[in-house]
């Protein structure tokens, strides 16, 4: 059965040293002009959460955001729509998976894996998310090994076969929390 074309982000699978997964407590800057997607990778810029770029170095994978709206209302999204304002322009709280011991699942977007691929580095598909589900479409290109997702496996289940939009197993060994 041949795999579907429908990126869904990166979503934490599992821990490679057993750990708990939960995400940081990081922040969003007022008015940050790119919208983010829960799955999209985010980078960090003087210390605030940005989207993330196809070869920057990542802090982690965002699930969603705490702020209070410029009306006073207290909210908490799956996205954080670009330019949203904040009351008195209040730093948002972004929730951020920035383990670096977290081993994510995303799908190749582009080209053709192998099994040959596990243990190289792949560039992120940073396509904008889903504004309905609030969901990322990022994924991972199987078109350039010089990119900064550690493929370290593929996901086994019958319905995913290691052929074209492969469900995969990455880590970022490059985060800028690993140590």
């Amino acid at each position: 059965m041949a795999n579907t074309n429908d990126p869904d982000g990166f979503t934490p699978a599992y821990h490679m040293y057993g750990g708990t997964i939960r995400p940081a407590r990081l922040r969003i800057a007022s008015e940050t002009s790119a919208s983010i997607f829960s799955g999209d990778v985010v980078n960090l810029s003087s210390g605030y959460v940005i989207q993330g770029t196809a070869t920057g170095t990542p802090c982690g994978v965002f699930y969603g955001v705490y702020y209070t709206d410029s009306s006073g209302n207290p909210t908490f999204s799956k996205v954080w729509t670009g330019s949203t304002a904040t009351l008195g322009g209040a730093d948002a709280e972004a929730l951020v998976y920035s383990d670096p011991g977290i081993v994510y699942e995303a799908q190749f977007t582009a080209g053709t894996p192998t099994v040959g691929f596990i243990g190289s580095k792949y560039t992120l598909s940073t396509t904008a998310g889903d504004s309905n589900s609030g969901r990322s479409k990022e994924g991972v290109t199987a078109t350039t090994g010089s990119g900064i997702a550690l493929h370290v496996g593929y996901k086994l289940t019958p319905s995913n076969s290691i052929a074209a939009y492969a469900r995969g197993f990455f880590t970022f060994p490059t985060s800028v929390f690993a140590v």
